[in-house]
């Protein structure tokens, strides 16, 4: 290997070894205990509505799928969550929300912790994908989702997915593949960005049913739990365009 080529290695190499490092100096700062969309820290779970026309919400405990063993809750490290489902009528369909204030968590780890890991991990198979899907609830227009089918194990329903991963006010590009494993150009490209000027606030926000999620986009009787979302920063802007359009 020319001598050229080995310098230009030894500085990438530095330089990411260098970023890797400065990920653990950054110290979290919660701006006047706010989350995004003007949210109170601690306080998440009084965003979404108990009730929405017919639908009676119920909180429920954190799972295997939600990796918060107590190793697992020490790495993803979040502020907030709530995770509630709604049912009415013999039908359900449950909302999970995390939340991270700037400088929490590293993009790319909060990345990397998405169903098509997470719950393959723990035994899931995914049977379909969609990647960055149009999403319109109840007449407003969301940011685009990553849409998933899954298989539980020992279970003869599957499970209907579509989540988001909001970075400030931006929605996270995964691009059109399963994320499995890390993105390696994007992890490399978020922990220099984290080293560099930190994190912004972020939310992972996922729907999940044994029923096509669509179906519940299009029921106007939950149209207070999707005002809800787009007040955490789902809703695009009136008149703007969705990421990927």
């Amino acid at each position: 290997m020319k001598p050229g080529k080995i310098a230009m290695i030894a500085v990438a190499a530095l330089v990411l070894t260098s970023g890797l490092a400065m990920q653990f100096l950054h110290v979290p700062n919660v701006k006047d205990g706010q989350l995004g969309g003007g949210v109170a820290s601690g306080q998440l779970a009084q965003v979404l509505p108990m009730q929405a026309g017919p639908w009676t919400g119920a909180d429920e405990p954190l799972g295997p799928n939600e990796s918060v063993s107590d190793a697992a809750s020490r790495i993803l490290n979040f502020d907030d969550y709530v995770f509630r489902t709604f049912r009415s009528g013999g039908r359900s369909i449950s909302v999970y929300i995390a939340y991270w204030a700037p400088g929490r968590m590293p993009t790319h780890k909060v990345a990397s912790h998405t169903p098509d890991r997470c719950w393959v991990e723990n035994g899931w198979t995914i049977r379909d994908a969609r990647f960055g899907v149009p999403v319109e609830a109840a007449g407003s227009d969301f940011k685009r989702g990553e849409w998933r089918l899954f298989h539980p194990p020992g279970s003869t329903r599957d499970q209907f997915v579509v989540y988001w991963h909001l970075v400030g006010d931006e929605l996270y590009d995964y691009g059109a593949r399963l994320n499995t494993k890390p993105h390696p150009v994007k992890w490399v490209r978020d922990s220099l960005a984290y080293a560099m000027k930190g994190s912004e606030g972020q939310y992972f926000i996922r729907l999940t049913s044994d029923q096509p999620i669509e179906d519940f986009f299009k029921d106007p009787s939950l149209s207070e739990l999707w005002r809800a979302l787009g007040k955490l920063g789902l809703a695009n802007p009136p008149g703007g365009v969705a990421p990927g359009a």
